[in-house]
């Protein structure tokens, strides 16, 4: 009764009850809202980009709410916890029974603001990693959110993470973006720290958002290849306006650089052509060596025509990505990334020919086993794919890779298995073969390097990994768990006939309140 309770209440005071501001990546709903999408339980176009808002996010479960019987018993025990949590109290009211917990609540007027603490305590084990030696480090990590509305219109959230590592090898002190993210050492401990916030403005289906915020995008369940959604934050303007089954997104960032200016700019489109397909196309560009143009502040041009007009100087990208549900309760997707075109050569054998790939299938409860999950997936990158002439323009973006951290001239096979016996029990084991050869994404085509793209040639990498995670929530928002791998790597670092079998062990205590 108390939940069918919740159901309604969550049903009539949703537009009331929930703040449009964007929800961690780490948080264990979106699993959840993953397989939801491929049962069939709700049709979204907006799981495309993330991080989703704590107003999609209601809207996705509640309407897997009507449909709960299509879900396990664990499943549906972890979808009626997560109603609970996206239900923001009415101003002046008492939080519902099973909603969030907060550190601080404030309300004042049409005013309303949630405080929120959380740390993690992990310890990680490397061994046998070649060229590196073994490690134990100890990290503590602190971070402080806050949440607030103001009216029905305007929100606000910020976050402050701060962590120390102590039994690091790499205690170097870095303040150059360039190489990394940033960190300090002192006496043998070494402190990093990071911080977003930002202001959302929304009416109806129009969702303006500026300041420092992660973003990423694509249909790939293990990989994005245009926008991944594991960079680090970037500051930012973007927006996304939504009209029946489209949504148009629009960013424009900075990234990070030492006296130099380097900006992203991107958009894309979505369209939810029915209920067993969907589609986005998406464009971005690198530039940098000059203030903010304002040409790429213009949302609705085509960038590819767009940087030609501004000299062909910058790093113009398209893509493609499709997602697709061809039997119940079976996800299919597919990514095309183009990084350079030259449709007068060879597509598969010219450098000029700068591809990516991802495809992947998504089995929600296969062979009727509603408590598991089954994916699998292949990622390839050509060669030189992200690189630039000019190393400004470079695809990166606090040394990393913006799209898929495979890197250039390398490719990865994926399979794993999900499960969640209980609610509060989850699992995971996962088998990867990844092949690389030579090639950086700091490293361009060079005319030494001929006209062949040669994909995979030459002194060849070969890795088997084999990983399992586990987590348990031993109450509302604590955890505990462990995370561990097995990597047999072959000609290790293209070293012919090096071999290094390497072992990663995490242990962790997560406890957010």
């Amino acid at each position: 009764m108390n939940r069918l309770l919740l159901s309604l209440l969550v049903f009539i005071a949703q537009p009331v009850f929930t703040q449009t501001v964007f929800v961690p990546l780490d948080h264990q709903v979106y699993p959840l809202l993953v397989k939801g999408e491929t049962l069939g339980l709700f049709e979204s176009y907006r799981m495309r980009t993330l991080p989703l808002t704590r107003t999609e996010v209601l809207e996705m479960l509640t309407s897997m709410d009507r449909a709960r019987e299509k879900l396990s018993r664990a499943d549906a025990d972890l979808l009626g916890q997560m109603l609970g949590e996206f239900t923001d109290p009415a101003i002046g009211e008492p939080a519902p029974q099973g909603s969030e917990r907060h550190l601080y609540r404030f309300e004042e007027g049409r005013t309303q603001m949630f405080l929120d603490v959380r740390g993690i305590q992990e310890v990680q084990l490397h061994r046998g990693r070649a060229g590196l030696e073994d490690e134990s480090i100890l990290e503590t990590i602190g971070i402080g959110s806050l949440r607030a509305s103001i009216g029905k219109h305007v929100f606000i959230a910020a976050n402050a993470t701060a962590s120390m590592r102590i039994g690091s090898i790499d205690r170097e002190q870095r303040f150059d973006p360039t190489e990394g993210p940033i960190q300090v050492a002192v006496d043998g401990a070494v402190f990093s720290d990071q911080a977003t916030g930002y202001a959302a403005f929304v009416f109806d289906g129009f969702r303006l958002f500026a300041g420092r915020m992660q973003h990423g995008w694509g249909s790939g369940l293990d990989d994005q290849l245009g926008l991944s959604v594991r960079n680090e934050p970037m500051d930012m303007l973007k927006f996304t306006l939504d009209y029946r089954s489209v949504r148009f997104s629009y960013f424009h960032a900075t990234l990070q650089s030492i006296g130099l200016d380097r900006y992203l700019v991107g958009h894309r489109l979505d369209i939810g052509i029915s209920k067993h397909a969907q589609i986005g196309v998406y464009e971005t560009v690198v530039y940098a060596r000059r203030g903010i143009q304002l040409a790429y502040l213009n949302p609705f041009v085509p960038y590819h025509f767009i940087e030609h007009q501004l000299g062909d100087l910058d790093n113009n990208t398209i893509g493609i990505d499709i997602t697709t549900f061809p039997w119940p309760g079976v996800r299919v997707v597919g990514e095309l990334f183009i990084d350079d075109l030259n449709w007068t050569r060879p597509i598969f054998r010219h450098f000029g020919n700068k591809l990516a790939y991802h495809a992947g299938i998504h089995w929600g409860a296969p062979l009727g086993w509603k408590e598991a999950e089954l994916r699998a997936s292949y990622t390839r990158v050509d060669p030189w794919v992200y690189t630039h002439g000019d190393s400004l323009n470079v695809y990166v973006h606090y040394g990393e890779s913006i799209g898929s951290r495979l890197g250039p001239n390398a490719d990865r096979y994926q399979v794993s298995l999900s499960l969640r016996l209980h609610r509060s029990w989850w699992s995971e084991l996962t088998y990867q073969h990844v092949r690389r050869a030579r090639g950086s994404i700091f490293t361009p085509h060079r005319p030494a390097d001929g006209t062949e793209k040669r994909f995979l040639e030459g002194t060849l990498e070969r890795q088997n990994v084999v990983s399992v995670f586990l987590r348990y929530q031993f109450f509302r928002d604590g955890f505990v768990g462990l995370e561990g791998a097995l990597r047999g790597r072959n000609n290790a670092n293209l070293r012919p006939g090096i071999q290094a079998d390497e072992k990663f062990l995490r242990l962790f205590i997560d406890i957010n309140y």
